[in-house]
């Protein structure tokens, strides 16, 4: 099997070798995302988000950053943001604004790189259209100059060189796309998780500061009107008089 490969890539001529250098480069995109979608960015959103809710009932904002510090994903990015702005006693504008701040420059990295592998499959197409174009030259141009005795074997040369660029081409042009289809199907999912989990969140901290300023504001209504309360003393002093 490897010897027939090798015949076929060497009957390819010079596009082969562009045609493998395109296939090298999808792999390589391929590798990075599938190791950024289930490594990098395999987490548990849900839990993650009710450890961090749990650990800041309990005013635990340390405890909360370390549910959500696992991993460099976009989404502990975001909820880290999130957690240390709410720590820091800013308002719920300033926590969402920092989270829109945060989400520029993290969602895009869900995305990254994913546009190659349509360019390649489209690149890998064109050089082996190419090389079938220089392979039917080759063929057409030895009828013209080539002894009778060699035209036969130069023409079946171009033509092999043609019909394998072509070939060649397609092979790594079809699992490039399959493989951007699947990838993109990935990166989706990954990104309505991510708006989810940090809507969630955003919708924990307003609930929780709402409650926070309720028992503020049912506090400082109290305290006047303990304070109008007469003491004793002056009861006394007031009967005295009477």
């Amino acid at each position: 099997m490897i010897q027939s490969f090798a015949r076929f890539f060497t009957g390819g001529g010079p596009f082969m070798w562009a045609i493998l250098l395109i296939f090298a480069g999808a792999m390589a995109v391929i590798i990075e995302r599938l190791f950024f979608y289930l490594v990098s960015c395999r987490n548990n959103s849900a839990e993650m988000v009710a450890d961090a809710a749990k650990a800041l009932n309990n005013d635990d904002t340390n405890g909360a950053l370390e549910a959500v510090s696992g991993r460099k994903a976009p989404l502990n990015s975001i909820l880290t943001s999130v957690i240390e702005r709410h720590g820091q006693g800013m308002s719920f504008r300033e926590i969402r604004q920092g989270v829109e701040e945060v989400a520029i420059g993290e969602v895009p990295r869900l995305s990254q790189r994913l546009n190659y592998l349509a360019m390649f499959a489209n690149i890998a197409t064109l050089a082996g259209l190419l090389g079938t174009i220089f392979g039917l030259q080759r063929s057409f141009s030895s009828l013209a100059v080539a002894a009778a005795s060699e035209k036969a074997a130069m023409l079946a040369a171009g033509i092999s060189q043609a019909m394998n660029t072509t070939a060649f081409g397609l092979i790594v042009a079809i699992p490039c796309l399959i493989a951007f289809a699947k990838l993109s199907n990935m990166q989706a999912e990954l990104a309505e998780d991510l708006d989810a989990s940090s809507m969630r969140m955003l919708n924990y901290i307003e609930h929780k500061l709402e409650v926070e300023s309720r028992d503020e504001s049912a506090q400082s209504s109290r305290s006047p009107q303990l304070g109008r309360i007469p003491s004793r003393d002056n009861r006394e002093d007031t009967l005295s008089a009477g």
